[in-house]
């Protein structure tokens, strides 16, 4: 069993599967800070979700923005999809290592079919990711879009340790499931934590966030 595990170890470890045991690292470690409140999740906006985006077309995006739009990686938590070509990307690249990447063990060929290896899988692993997050995002263009500025004057409950002009998240009660909401507040003097409840007094449109204030004791 320890040899095994042993050999596991060295088979992660090595070239090109590393990167991806160093991104599943991060994931998770994302992951748990998200969950105890230190961390909000946020969805990659590249376009309306709900409608067709053009990617024949991708001479006015950066680099990066055009391929994530090309895979189809947008529409739900950035998050989640890090997450899944980290995990794919893994699985993949294990199995390269375990299978082919035995038959070069040192020198210019072992880098050269690693990086090969490396690129491909992240190739692969990206299309795949599109696929499965494809559903979700039509899913969640289907949801009917409630009016975010009927929230104002509700009252929420924060979720993450504090709240900031650039972090926090709340938890608000509408009878469901619950709603996460991003959060903002500007105050200097701000000691908003976790568990204080906050009334949502305005929508922030364009950064998919609201403005609050504290719940003033009577």
């Amino acid at each position: 069993m320890q040899e095994a595990f042993l050999v596991f170890i060295t088979k992660i470890s090595l070239y090109p599967t590393i990167i991806f045991t160093g991104l599943v690292m991060f994931v998770t470690l994302y992951w748990v800070v998200s969950l105890i409140g230190l961390a909000d999740m946020d969805s990659v906006d590249l376009g309306d979700a709900g409608g067709d985006v053009d990617v024949s077309d991708l001479s006015s995006t950066g680099f990066f923005t055009g391929l994530m739009l090309k895979f189809g990686l947008y529409g739900v938590p950035l998050i989640i999809i890090l997450s899944l070509i980290s995990l794919i990307g893994w699985v993949l690249s294990y199995l390269y290592t375990s299978f082919l990447h035995q038959y070069f063990d040192s020198g210019l060929l072992y880098y050269v079919f690693g990086t090969g290896a490396l690129i491909f899988v992240l190739v692969i692993s990206m299309w795949l990711t599109g696929l499965i997050i494809s559903p979700i995002r039509k899913n969640i263009a289907n949801i009917p879009k409630r009016n975010a500025a009927s929230n104002i004057g509700k009252v929420a409950t924060v979720r993450t340790l504090s709240v900031t002009n650039q972090h926090g998240e709340a938890e608000l009660h509408d009878g469901g499931a619950g709603l996460i909401l991003k959060i903002r507040s500007d105050a200097q003097d701000n000691q908003l934590k976790q568990g204080d409840k906050v009334v949502l007094v305005e929508y922030l449109g364009e950064a998919n966030t609201y403005r609050v204030t504290p719940v003033k004791d009577n």
